[in-house]
């Protein structure tokens, strides 16, 4: 048996990778915006945020039904079990992202031949299919690495992933189409970043390459309540950026984003360490509880919001001396916007970690429900406050969403308590 002091010691170690990896991409994604904000214009980098959107979409969703009956399911199996498992969704996911992939590139061309989008457009979208395909693929990996706990193996392919990143974006604004080859780099980066991932997995645990297809649709119970639980989340937490493009123009997305920007190293603290709380969250259930669970998810977001609450008051200090020196922009009511999104990521920090108590008592039909309509506050809400504040009134309708968000996520996890009472 492992002595306390080695398991609190494995523990660290776990997460402090956790934390690295997400350091890295909250590094990379930061640099890669600020070349972009500094090297192109409002609409060329309103594109490439309007896409990372939506790769932030079918990620999530992929996510969201994989990994909730995946960790369940991978617990008490035998490794002959998990291989079936694997190998089964991974042949399904990518039947299905091959026939949707095709499809949606067939569309694009048949719109530019159509004469409905202009050539860049179409060239845009083609480079957007390839993109997202590839960050499904390497999020496919990523979600079963971290299922296993294999954040070092994660870190090592997301220095390859950012550092062609690193690479590409900047070359990418140097040609006359900047939007249309940083997305193609977005998606040069996914693939490689994929193919090490899955090697890593290959060579941790081999996954059956004849698994029955039918396990993806035996996650469905679970997983499209936990999917459309994530799509109904990312419809306020990324979705204005539509709202506000079809409203005002693709230009204000780039305000919003550069804005919302700064906020990045906040992940580097609630998204490390949500990368393998669903997992951890669960073990921690079945030992000890979920009074205990809520206790222990509550003292890391206070601490979590702590450090955050210093940051983003650094920020809001020093928003001047940024946008004008650091990204040549200068946006109206900056201020104003990085106070509201620093309320915001505030609010999510606390939703992220809470979240985990229903979450990881298979409650997602409840959270769905509850985010669906946290969603439906903050979109009506949102386009109410765009219209008559301009920009600042998504991030209000963003908070407006996570405060009606958290409140229900918290009223969830007090009834379970109640329910289980242990």
């Amino acid at each position: 048996m492992a002595l306390p002091g080695a398991r609190h010691g494995a523990f660290v170690r776990m997460f402090g990778s956790a934390i690295v990896v997400q350091a890295l991409l909250s590094a990379t994604n930061f640099i890669v915006g600020l070349i972009l904000i500094r090297r192109t214009t409002n609409v060329d980098y309103g594109y490439y945020v309007l896409v990372t959107a939506t790769a932030l979409l079918v990620t999530g969703l992929q996510n969201a039904y994989i990994q909730p009956p995946l960790v369940i399911r991978m617990t008490p199996a035998t490794r002959e079990q998990r291989a079936e498992l694997i190998g089964g969704i991974w042949r399904g996911q990518r039947r299905i992202l091959a026939i949707v992939a095709g499809l949606a590139a067939l569309l694009v061309v048949l719109l530019g031949a159509s004469g409905m989008v202009t050539t860049d457009l179409a060239l845009l979208g083609l480079s957007s299919v390839f993109a997202l395909s590839a960050a499904l693929f390497r999020d496919f990996f990523r979600t079963v690495l971290l299922s296993y706990r294999r954040s070092t193996d994660v870190l090592k392919a997301d220095v390859c992933y950012g550092g062609l990143l690193l690479l590409l974006v900047p070359l990418a604004t140097l040609t006359p189409l900047p939007a249309m080859a940083a997305v193609a780099g977005v998606g040069v980066a996914a693939v490689a970043g994929g193919i090490l991932l899955a090697r890593a997995l290959w060579l941790h645990e081999p996954w059956n390459r004849a698994g029955p297809m039918r396990m993806l649709r035996e996650l469905a119970p679970l997983g499209t309540w936990s999917a459309l639980g994530s799509a109904t989340h990312w419809s306020f937490s990324q979705g204005y950026n539509y709202v506000v493009a079809g409203t005002l123009d693709v230009a204000a997305v780039a305000a919003l984003a550069a804005t919302r920007l700064l906020m990045m190293p906040v992940n580097l603290l609630s998204g490390g360490i949500g990368s393998l709380m669903m997992a951890t969250a669960t073990s921690w259930l079945h030992a000890h509880g979920s009074r205990e669970l809520f206790r222990r998810l509550l003292l890391i977001a206070c601490g979590l919001g702590a450090l955050a609450s210093i940051y983003f008051f650094a920020i809001w200090w020093l928003r001047d001396l940024i946008f004008w020196r650091l990204m040549h922009k200068q946006f109206a009511q900056s201020g104003l916007m990085v106070a509201a999104w620093s309320a915001v990521f505030l609010v999510m920090i606390f939703r992220d970690q809470l979240n985990f108590v229903p979450g990881a008592s298979g409650l997602h039909r409840r959270l769905m429900g509850v985010t669906a309509a946290a969603a439906v506050v903050s979109l009506v809400a949102g386009y109410v406050a765009i219209r008559q504040l301009g920009a600042l009134g998504a991030p209000l309708g963003v908070l407006l969403g996570e405060l009606c968000n958290l409140a229900g996520i918290i009223c969830l996890s007090v009834l379970e308590m109640r329910r289980r009472r242990d």
